[in-house]
């Protein structure tokens, strides 16, 4: 841990220090060095405390070691009596000399008070070891086992040296605090009869788990590891800033965020519903966090995910898991299937499609729907006859010879120029991938899938594919029924091409309100998430966004990650968004109650 390492460092070079200077007064013999000696102890407060953001901290690192002292002053004098040295003798009586001055610990106490002051009322800055301890309660694991080997071991380093009562007493005070807050037996436990007060700056000092106002960071700890939490959007006075030089907090109490040492676990079945959105400018690791997701979804829980692929990017993932993929450019489908839904409601839903992809006018739109109920028509499928809708669908082909027929029996050239604004854009679909539906959508979602759209002609073919393979498995997900566990994930990447933001909520949108109860999640990945539809942004239970540069994206995803604007909670996020390093994500789940940001392992 970052603080814990900290301090063994500081402690490390100042007992070095200390020692240089005590050997040096027992040689020289002269109290000249002593003035020295309290300015070395002055600046070690002030070091420590600024380090660790804590002059309460430093105040007890300093009152330990001092204390300390005493341990270390055990082995010079059995090594002495050992070496028969008499040099050693004479450092023992400097240590003496030093611990035993009531100006030493004067001396650390009035540090310590002005330090306090200057920093919390002066600097305006908290103290992370005050702030800590409001933020969480200590829970003492006691392993008596682990305790009585400490013991037993400082008892036979009391035998082989023994030494006054009071520096007994301290001596064992030391080891046992340290052994109650060490919480396995490792090596720094079996070193605690050895270092005794030295150690217990170290153990004190538990990481925050806990942000905002005392609520508690809920890290869940069983599934998909993402990454390591590195810090938390926390409220109070700023201490242990995460990226301070360019996302501090200009003021306290406030918003700032908080570092933290924690491994963040995404499990899609703690969450409010399964749906992921992923957000961020190209080349942050958006599609490298998504091929994890997928990977460690189907390794971990067998979930397999059906991807729509814009640019082939998942097709040797889905090699790798063994599943299939389908090259979107030799298959065909047919939108005008009706998959159980009637001739309106399905000539509603493609006049819908075709009119968003070629950006149709109303009466453009209109007169489209009208061809398609007679393309219907024309195989036997009538609206008020449901025993007709089992008949053989039209396609766009016939599709197109209906507007062809129309226009040949136009009475008007208005009636005339109407047909034919619509005729290029149904040709074109005609001589395209939409003929009758050739995929097997039921092994689709059986294992790891991909949809490799890249090779398909124009983003308008990707768009009403994706739709159609949609409301394909919209079909089976309702003939299948309600299901209780989570089934399949749906990934579609370069979300904004494919569900553009609109007057009505998108198939995507409406999809994600209802697929929790059927079993499926959504992954959604976007590098301009102002374009797709708002309600897939709110449907989407765990938000992650990647760096975003683009202001009015970054306005965007910082307004709902922050989800309310008080104080400067919202610059905070937008800053931190701004300021991403490479494969750093913040997110927002339904269970950590703020925001965090997670440095996204990709190596899996």
């Amino acid at each position: 841990m970052r603080i814990n390492k900290v301090i063994l460092v500081v402690n490390f070079v100042f007992i070095v220090a200390l020692f240089l200077l005590l050997a040096l007064i027992s040689n020289v013999g002269s109290l000249i060095i002593v003035p020295i000696l309290y300015t070395v102890l002055i600046i070690f407060q002030l070091i420590t405390a600024t380090l660790l953001e804590s002059p309460m901290l430093a105040f007890i690192n300093t009152l330990a070691l001092t204390f300390g002292m005493n341990i270390l002053k055990r082995y010079v004098l059995l090594i002495a009596f050992l070496m028969r040295n008499a040099l050693l003798y004479y450092l023992v009586f400097s240590i003496d000399s030093f611990i035993r001055n009531p100006i030493t610990y004067l001396t650390i106490f009035a540090t310590y008070i002005t330090l306090y002051y200057s920093w919390t009322f002066i600097v305006k800055k908290g103290d992370s070891l005050i702030e800590s301890i409001k933020r969480r309660s200590f829970n003492i694991e006691i392993k008596p086992k682990n305790v009585l080997i400490i013991m037993l071991l400082s008892l036979l380093l009391i035998i082989l040296r023994p030494l006054t009562l009071l520096d007994e007493i301290i001596y064992l005070t030391g080891v046992l605090i340290s052994s109650l807050f060490i919480r396995e037996l490792s090596q720094i436990a079996i070193l605690s009869p050895l270092l005794s007060w030295i150690l217990i700056p170290y153990t004190i000092h538990i990481p925050p788990r806990e942000v905002s106002r005392g609520k508690k960071l809920e890290i869940v700890r069983e599934g998909i590891v993402l990454g390591k939490l590195i810090a938390s959007l926390t409220y109070g006075k700023p201490v242990n800033e995460w990226l301070k030089d360019r996302v501090s907090a200009t003021k306290s109490p406030s918003w700032y965020w908080r570092i933290e040492d924690e491994k963040y676990v995404f499990n899609p079945y703690v969450q409010v519903n399964y749906h992921v959105l992923i957000a961020g400018t190209s080349g942050t690791g958006k599609s490298s966090l998504a091929k994890k997701l997928v990977k460690e979804l189907y390794l971990t829980w067998g979930i397999p995910s059906l991807i729509l692929d814009p640019h082939n990017e998942y097709v040797n993932l889905i090699k790798q898991l063994n599943g299939v993929i389908v090259d979107a450019s030799k298959i065909s489908i047919n939108p005008l299937e009706l998959d159980g839904a009637s001739p309106r409601e399905r000539t509603v839903q493609v006049a819908d499609t075709l009119q968003r992809v070629f950006k149709l006018g109303n009466l453009q739109r209109t007169v489209l729907e009208d061809l398609i109920e007679e393309a219907y028509a024309e195989k036997g499928i009538l609206i008020d006859d449901e025993e007709s809708w089992n008949n053989t669908p039209p396609t766009f082909q016939t599709l197109l010879r209906v507007v062809e027929k129309r226009i040949e029996y136009a009475r008007t050239s208005a009636e005339r120029a109407r047909y034919e604004s619509l005729k290029p854009y149904l040709r074109t679909l005609s001589i395209t991938i939409f003929r009758n539906t050739t995929i097997e959508f039921q092994k689709l979602l059986e294992k790891p899938s991909v949809i490799a759209m890249a090779n398909l002609p124009g983003e308008y073919v990707k768009s009403i594919l994706a739709e159609t393979v949609l409301r394909k498995i919209a079909h089976k997900m309702y003939a299948a029924g309600e299901k209780q566990r989570l089934l399949n994930y749906i990934v579609i990447d370069e979300a904004h091409r494919l569900c553009r933001r609109g007057v009505e909520p998108s198939l995507v949108a409406k999809l994600m309100m209802e697929s929790r109860k059927y079993g499926i999640g959504f992954i959604i990945i976007t590098q301009q998430p102002l374009d797709i539809d708002e309600s897939i942004v709110a449907n989407a239970a765990t938000k992650i966004s990647f760096k975003l540069a683009e202001p009015e994206n970054l306005d965007y995803i910082a307004k709902t990650f922050a989800g309310f604007v008080t104080d400067n909670r919202y610059d905070m996020v937008r800053k931190a968004l701004y300021y991403l390093p490479m494969f750093h994500a913040i997110i927002k789940d339904s269970v950590v109650n703020d925001p965090i940001i997670v440095r996204i392992d990709i190596s899996s």
